[in-house]
């Protein structure tokens, strides 16, 4: 006999609905136990490598809201050095699966989805991608200007879209019927879209006029209006300032509580996890995923596994913690995890953290600025403040740079930092009429003093940014990449000499287990050649060796690897050692080492500050010398090198309703490094608690090089 069922009365059956809401138990993505592959596999197909084979997952499509807990999504992060694209791709139905039947999205077949949205159903259109690794005219849509030094230009080809006919999805020179107006229809999501991420001011701009940071913002808008199920983000903080990035992160934060869209974000190991994320996959080597699980529980394993990093006895652990620890241990001997990918994912210090040091005051200037102010029209993007110069108030920006020092520039995105060094590099227009000098010659001839040409100025200066990174061919191979800082142009031919060349191969060399994937775990001595003594007799008394090492001995795999070829980190290491490679009087550096792991960075900057990782007697590359400058952007702390001794903070909005920052500028202290967190507040800090924390700067110990650079300038020292 069946149970007899209680039934309740209507009222109560309402007020029972009103407490949990109706949900739908299909998962928006359903993964088991699936292995995929960038082409279909065949048995004698041996680069066509599985990517996270038997992978499971399953991302719900909602979840229950009870009184008393009013969201219990899933909200995911996906961490690793490398590989995450990769897994995004497979979220989104790329890439090849076996079998056919492992991947899913139950959800999009239900009747709730076609009753909200018909388009919804197709894969494409309910999971969207943003990529942010390498910005550039392929990722926006070719928006970015045909060259480098178009943004600053002030004529417009047709094609040169506003951010509102970039947002409405005007960017058709043929439209289609019924879209002469655009693609988005729904105007009160256009203006909540365009409020939540402040691009109101922006409509009118030129897409390719927008900073880096503008740019991310304008992407993930158009995104948005599409109404997507859910959002693949790769890497959204990457060279964001923490006032956007705050900003940014609370947004996403915002859209993924609504489920409009849902989220899943690509972060590399040392960015921040946002609070609101409860879950998290951790990637290994080889396209293996590690961990996956909530975020309280994946954070417990990786605890535990700072003992394999310290070497420290595992006695204390309980049983369970020993399990993690040995299946830790066997994904180090089967090399889905090396000692690298342990420091980065575990967040272990791996720079040397230096005492004191001094702000070497610099020899002759190579960079003078008088009263800079860039303006398009009646818009001030650089220069609109005052600066009080031997005591008096000036406009415009008064700078000076000389050799051997190092510095930062610092700022909101959009504050003018690129248009600065924009006009040191010669991309933008201005910097013919702007009273600047550089290597004390201004760019156009004076009276008795010849200007600057081009290539000279190109030859002097090394430069990495986001901007050389889209616009750089990527049909060049690694070596190719390297010397053409010794040509005129990307592809122009170099001007090599032997010198050039050994320089070329050691610098490989020394970066060939970040670039080349085949090599080696543990560096390997090098293979002697034997010298056959009749090719080269005895002459008199002195005999040939019986080998040698040859000079470009591991470096056979920049011959063929091509730029293209590589991940975005590995072109961001090219492009760094390309700015560094020809000795240059000035090393401009734009948020260079951003998208690179923990590891990658300290690498880099253990390169640049110190040179190859030799005995000094055979180092080529020794690091900066006290005849160049260092002038470096970067909105992450640990990018910024120990050996930068003096700032420069550009006036900026923050957007996230705090007071604006004004212009300061000024060394640090001797016991003062920007990678510290308390130096780095400090410097961020509004004008009311900077002049609380820091003092004016005066000559105590004046070096053999006399300046007066602190008697004119107002500094502050950090």
């Amino acid at each position: 006999m069946l149970p007899r069922t209680s039934l309740r009365p209507r009222a109560l059956q309402l007020a029972f609905s009103r407490f949990i809401r109706p949900v739908s138990t299909a998962p928006l993505i359903h993964i088991q136990d699936g292995t995929f592959y960038k082409q279909y596999p065949t048995a004698d197909d041996t680069s066509n490598l599985p990517l996270y084979p038997n992978f499971s997952f399953t991302l719900p499509s909602y979840s229950f809201s009870e009184p008393d807990k009013p969201s219990a999504l899933d909200h995911w992060a996906i961490i690793g050095t490398s590989g995450r694209t990769d897994l995004l791709d497979i979220l989104r139905g790329q890439h090849i699966s076996i079998p056919p039947t492992a991947r899913s999205y139950p959800y999009l077949l239900t009747d709730e989805i076609a009753a909200k949205d018909p388009r919804l159903r197709f894969v494409g259109n309910a999971v969207q991608y943003i990529g942010f690794s390498g910005e550039g005219s392929g990722n926006i849509g070719g928006t970015r200007g045909a060259y480098l030094s178009a943004r600053y230009e002030s004529h417009r080809e047709e094609t040169d879209w506003t951010v509102q006919q970039f947002l409405r999805g005007q960017t058709s020179l043929n439209p289609a019927e019924g879209e002469e107006k655009g693609t988005v229809h729904d105007e009160e999501l256009f203006e909540q879209v365009i409020s939540d991420l402040r691009l109101g001011q922006l409509l009118d701009m030129p897409v390719a006029n927008l900073s880096n940071g503008q740019t991310r913002r304008a992407r993930i808008a158009k995104a948005l209006l599409k109404k997507p199920a859910l959002l693949l983000l790769d890497e959204p903080f990457m060279g964001l300032d923490p006032a956007t990035v705050r900003s940014i992160s609370g947004l996403l934060h915002r859209l993924a509580e609504k489920c409009a869209p849902r989220l899943i974000l690509a972060l590399r190991p040392q960015d921040k996890v946002p609070d609101w994320i409860t879950h998290l996959m951790i990637l290994g080597n080889s396209h293996r995923v590690v961990l996956q699980g909530s975020k309280p529980e994946v954070e417990q394993n990786l605890q535990v596994w700072q003992h394999l990093v310290d070497q420290k006895p595992v006695d204390s652990l309980t049983p369970a913690e020993q399990s993690v620890f040995h299946q830790g241990q066997t994904h180090l001997e089967t090399g889905i995890l090396d000692q690298k990918l342990l420091l980065d994912i575990t967040h272990m210090q791996t720079r040397k953290q230096v005492k004191e040091i001094d702000a070497y005051l610099g020899g002759e200037p190579v960079i003078e600025m008088d009263g800079v102010c860039v303006q398009y029209g009646d818009k001030a993007v650089l220069g609109d403040w005052k600066q009080k110069i031997n005591g008096e108030e000036v406009d415009g920006l008064h700078w000076k740079v000389r050799r051997g020092q190092r510095w930062a520039i610092l700022g909101a995105n959009g504050s003018g930092k690129t248009t600065l060094l924009s006009l040191i590099t010669s991309d933008h227009p201005q910097a013919y009429s702007q009273p600047i000098k550089l290597f004390g010659h201004s760019r156009l001839p004076e009276v008795g003093k010849p200007g600057i040409s081009i290539f000279e100025l190109q030859s002097r200066l090394g430069h990495s940014s986001p901007e050389i990174h889209a616009f750089f061919p990527r049909q060049l191979t690694v070596r190719q990449s390297l010397e053409s800082a010794f040509a005129e142009t990307f592809l122009s031919k170099p001007k090599l000499d032997y010198e050039r060349d050994i320089y070329v191969s050691a610098i490989l060399r020394e970066f060939r287990a970040e670039l080349d994937p085949n090599a080696p775990a543990t560096p390997q001595e090098p293979q002697q050649v034997t010298v056959d003594p009749k090719l080269f007799p005895k002459v008199g008394t002195v005999s040939p060796i019986p080998s040698f090492v040859p000079t470009d001995y591991d470096v056979d795999y920049a011959d063929h690897l091509r730029f293209g070829e590589l991940s975005v980190a590995q072109q961001r290491i090219v492009l760094f050692l390309r700015a560094l490679v020809h000795r240059p009087d000035i090393v401009i550096l734009d948020e260079a080492l951003s998208g690179l792991s923990a590891s990658q960075r300290d690498k880099c900057l253990s390169f640049l500050e110190l040179g190859e990782k030799l005995p000094r007697r055979k180092q080529l590359y020794p690091g900066l010398s006290k005849d160049q400058a260092l002038i470096m952007i970067s909105h992450v702390k640990e990018e910024i090198p120990d050996g930068v001794r003096f700032y420069m903070r550009l006036p900026s909005d923050p957007g996230d309703g705090s007071e604006p920052l004004d212009f300061r500028m000024g060394p640090l202290k001797n016991t003062s490094m920007l990678s510290h967190p308390a130096t780095w507040e400090s410097v961020w800090s509004p004008p009311s608690q900077f002049l609380r924390q820091n003092r004016r700067t005066f000559r105590r110990n004046p070096e053999s090089i006399t300046t007066d650079d602190m008697n004119v300038y107002e500094w502050y020292s950090v």
